[in-house]
This record gives structure tokens, sequence and C-alpha cells, in this order.
């Protein structure tokens, strides 16, 4: 069983080099609910990047600025924290840890956070009643959820057929599972019982017996395959949503200083290519993100790697997979039409 218990942060680089934003990363893992103090690290850590490791250009005039932001704890879509090892002098990270996409988009939009990283589910739904004006400037994290089935007994979509089925809350993840259905010719509700859960509650749910399978999220997934009761059903990332997980959002406030919005993605390029260069995972840099910090068992997190990944440029697929939601949305009647597209994108800033 994983352990979310978290232990001293560790130096989380290759160099051994780690700057301010490690306190939010503990920050982040104990669950608190307040900004991670700036200007503090781990002990033994250098809050100066190593020469391979340089800091993003500094701003006009060397100004100095607070950029703040959110992660959900414990949680492999966490590159923002690794931000201040790339910023420059002059500029602090605030890591804030949320719990739900309703805080960051309150926070967005209300003025106590300048980025925040979401699905695009909850903020094209809310977008018909004005109440996103917050955009997309690049990508956070790729996959990082699954379908998982009791071992013997589901192991295949069209298995599900008659069988209980763990759904998590409202989310891109249930649209997927929908169009897994409707492939096997099944019917969530009809053919298939849906028993609503939290993601939190699915590994005991599947241990139980209380369903034969759940739709969720990292380390759930994997803690189910390593502890043997679960196995990954196929054909996950195949649906016109594919696996788009979080993009990063930037406040309208925040837009209109572009210079500060340039910086942060450029931040976000250099701590998804630290922890996924090339499009692998590091595994070094993720041990120590989540077995040295987060705590996860040694098992889990070798199981986990192979199934996230950090990543930044919102590129044509993302642009695609992200306007499945909407077309998804439109066909399960939760929107009348098509979001508005363009209102939701900062193009300007996904090739920094």
């Amino acid at each position: 069983m994983t352990r979310l218990t978290p232990r001293p942060a560790a130096a989380l680089t290759r160099r051994g080099v780690l700057g301010a934003g490690a306190a939010g990363l503990a920050l982040a893992a104990c669950g608190q609910d307040e900004a991670a103090p700036a200007g503090s690290a781990p002990a033994g850590a250098s809050a100066t990047p190593s020469e391979e490791d340089a800091a993003v250009a500094p701003l006009e005039g060397g100004r100095e600025v607070t950029v703040r932001t959110c992660v959900y704890a414990n949680n492999h879509a966490s590159s923002m924290l690794f931000w201040q090892q790339f910023a420059p002098e002059g500029v602090t990270v605030e890591v804030t840890p949320v719990t739900n996409t309703a805080d960051i988009i309150a926070g967005l939009e209300g003025g106590t956070l300048d980025f925040g990283l979401m699905s695009p589910y909850v903020p094209m739904l809310t977008q018909p009643t004005g109440g996103i004006t917050s955009k997309v400037v690049a990508m956070v994290a790729r996959q990082g959820f699954g379908l998982v089935g009791r071992a013997g007994v589901v192991e295949s979509v069209e298995d599900l057929a008659g069988k209980k089925i763990a759904v998590p809350p409202p989310g891109a993840q249930v649209l997927v599972l929908d169009l897994l259905l409707e492939e096997a010719g099944l019917v969530l509700g009809t053919d298939v019982e849906g028993v609503p859960l939290g993601y939190a509650d699915h590994v005991a749910a599947l241990a139980s017996g209380q369903v034969d399978a759940f739709m969720g999220s990292e380390p759930p997934c994997s803690q189910a395959v390593v502890d043997g009761t679960g196995v990954r059903l196929e054909g996950v990332y195949d649906t016109a949503l594919g696996d788009l997980n979080t993009a990063l959002w930037a406040s309208s406030a925040i837009l209109e200083d572009p210079e500060v919005v340039t910086l942060v993605t450029q931040l976000q390029k250099r701590a998804a290519e630290f922890m996924t260069p090339g499009g692998e995972n590091d595994p070094e840099v993720w041990r120590s993100l989540l077995v040295d910090s987060f705590g996860f068992d040694e098992a889990v997190y070798e199981e986990v790697l192979g199934t996230v990944g950090a990543q930044w440029q919102f590129d044509e697929t993302r642009e695609s997979q992200f306007e499945a939601v909407g077309k998804a949305l439109v066909e399960t009647g939760e929107l009348p039409a098509e979001p508005d597209y363009e209102a939701l994108y900062a193009r300007e800033y996904w090739d920094v």
C-alpha cells in the first residue's frame, strides 16, 4: 500500500540543486492551506541553480515580482514546485495547496492566484455564465489516470457488462469512461452500475468487493496494480480526449503583464523538461519527488513512473484533445453548444 504521509523533503535534482520552491513541495505534501514561505529550502540545498540549470532571464530592469500558483498535495502534476529553481533573482514563487478545481477558479478569478492547473471540464461548464476569464498558456501534465478492473474478473472494457464501477466526481475522466463504454456497446447506468466514489476510496472499494472496477487517477491506479488487486484496462488514452490531463491557466489580471506570463511559461518549460526530458521521465528526479518527498512506496513509484509525465507545450494535439472535451460535453447534454475555445486560449504563450 502506498504511504501518503510525507517524509522530510530531499534534494530534487540530478545535480543536488534545489531552489526555494522545495519549501512549497513540502507544504503541498502536508496538505496545508497557506502559501509556501518564500526563500526557504531544505538543509543542504542551494537556492542558486547550477550553470546547467541556469535560471530564466530576469525581468526587464530587474524588477521584483511574486508569482502565485497552486498544486494538489502528493500529486504527480507538480512541476510548479520546481519553478523557483529556475526563477531569476527577484522572482518569488508562492505555491498554495488546493483540493478542487472550484477553488482554483475562485482564486484565479478572485485575485488570489496568478496561475492554476486545471483540466478543461469545469472551466468549459463555467464559461456560459461568465465565470471564467482565465486562459490556457501551457500544459502541466499528461496521462495520470486509468481504468482499473478486478484481476481475473474485469480485464477488458467489455467485461464491465453487469458489473459495478466506481465513478469519480464529474470530470474529463468520466467523459473518457462514457466513450470507452460506448465503443464496447455499453451504457453507464444501464449495462454497467456506477457507484459514485471519490478517488481516495477507489482502491479500498475494489479490494473489498464493493466495486469490480474504478475509473481513477494516480497513485490509486498504480497502487491497485502493485497490490495485485487490479489490472489496467487498455484503450484509456485512445479516445478523442487522449491523455490530456492538466493545463496551466493564467488569470486575466496577470495576462495584463505579458512579461511575467512569458517568464512563467518559460519556468514551466524548464521544469517540465527537467522532470521529463525529451518526453522520458527522469527516474532520479521523480523518485526524489514521489518517494522521498511524497512518501510513495518504491513499488508504487516504479509503477506510477510509466503512467505520468510533465509537459509544457500546448500543441495541436493538445488543442484537439481539449476541444474533444467540449464536444463530449455537448454530446452528454452538459452543454447546449460547444465552448468558445478561442476565449479560453492565450496562444501567444504556447511556444516560448
